[in-house]
């Protein structure tokens, strides 16, 4: 008897999608490749406002730096730094980015910068694109809202735990004749209240750990997809 074919439906199609993100970067890089293409996604108010700020004399399109940082999520590269570095070692990630020559990373940086905005408007419209495919997997759960509050940890030095040592090391030496006494909190009660470079990082207990942090409140469907962010 012919084995009939087994049809999948958007749910199957999902959970695949998933796991390739979870255990198998290389195939989910393949897949954004094959099935996503940039162009269509990108509102015409985000290309007018790069193609107007760089004119004719761009180096990169826009489609290749957006490709490039999509990848440094997937991969969950740490730094932009990192990221070029990947990047020119990469000849295939080079291709799929359409670069023939990697940024240097203050371009990445002032491109977050510049077109801050025009990102944010990006993923608003990206919101707008999957309900319809999220109504289609499963309709009751897609009109679930859940709202979790959590924290964003910048790039900043305060966050790097050899402040954090340098600060208790020297409290140590200063309390040896003092066996009695709790360096390490008294350490944690000296830590600044904000990061210098960014007051918006502030030190706080988030996702089970002291860390300097901007707090949020994200929005999610009962799929898990990213409705909005809210900063406070």
């Amino acid at each position: 008897m012919k084995t009939k074919a087994k049809q999948l439906s958007l749910a199957d199609i999902y959970d695949d999608v998933q796991s390739f993100f979870e255990e198998d970067k290389t195939k989910f890089i393949k897949l954004f490749d094959s099935f996503i293409d940039l162009s269509e996604l990108i509102p015409p108010s985000f290309y007018a406002h790069y193609y107007s700020h760089f004119g004719h004399h761009r180096d990169f399109s826009l489609e290749s730096m957006l490709t490039a940082l999509f990848i440094q999520k997937i991969l969950s590269i740490p730094t932009v730094q990192l990221l070029v570095h990947v990047l020119k070692l990469s000849k295939e990630l080079r291709e799929l980015c359409g670069f023939k020559r990697v940024p240097h990373p203050s371009q990445f940086s002032r491109f977050k910068s510049i077109f801050l905005k025009d990102l944010e408007n990006f993923f608003n419209n990206l919101v707008n694109l999957t309900e319809p495919i999220c109504q289609a997997i499963n309709p009751s759960i897609s009109n679930i809202l859940i709202a979790d509050t959590t924290g964003f940890e910048p790039y900043v030095r305060e966050n790097n735990p050899k402040f954090f040592d340098s600060l208790y090391r020297n409290i140590k030496k200063l309390s040896k004749s003092n066996p009695d006494f709790d360096a390490h909190s008294y350490a944690c009660s000296k830590m600044p209240k904000f990061a210098h470079s960014n007051p918006d990082a502030k030190f706080s207990y988030i996702n089970g750990h002291y860390c300097y942090s901007i707090k949020a409140t994200i929005l999610t469907n009962g799929l898990g997809i990213i409705q909005h962010i809210s900063f406070y």
